[in-house]
């Protein structure tokens, strides 16, 4: 009897160590991934801006150029923006009124201490400077100035 306490004692010691480990490492995997992907967005949308001279109007009014954009986000192998990112939320995009282009997070899942680990991959780590920003409860990754 007092080998199987000594055993499930370790058992449960293991475990409340074992489990914070691998809950930190499936989410730093998921930081990077959701980081690979901003990435490859931003790549995807600088083809588009340099093949059509220009980027995609905002998403929430881009039915003209609808065709286009997805065109090229297949091209890109871009399969997953219609998807949740790995934060939770939503992928979209925007072009502000002086052109300017950004990859946006709408909506994540996670802590904003969550965010600048994301944004520590993507940037400087400061969700109020840098290419990626903090704007109410979107995230920002600026891709463009409005030069293209």
């Amino acid at each position: 009897m007092l080998d199987l306490a000594i055993a499930v004692g370790l058992v449960a010691v293991f475990l409340a160590t074992a489990i914070p480990l691998t809950r930190g490492a499936m989410m730093r995997n998921r930081t990077a991934e959701c980081a690979r992907k901003v990435q490859r967005a931003a790549d995807a949308f600088d083809f588009y801006a340099r093949a059509l001279g220009g980027y995609p109007p905002n998403q929430t009014n881009f039915k003209r150029s609808f065709d286009k954009t997805r065109g090229v986000l297949s091209v890109c192998d871009i399969d997953w923006w219609d998807e949740a990112t790995e934060m939770g939320g939503s992928w979209e995009w925007y072009r502000d009124e002086n052109e300017a282009f950004s990859i946006v997070i709408c909506n994540p899942r996670v802590s904003e201490s969550q965010m600048e680990k994301l944004d520590a991959l993507l940037d400087d780590g400061d969700l109020r400077t840098g290419l990626f920003r903090r704007s109410g409860s979107m995230y920002c990754y600026r891709v463009s100035d409005g030069n293209v």
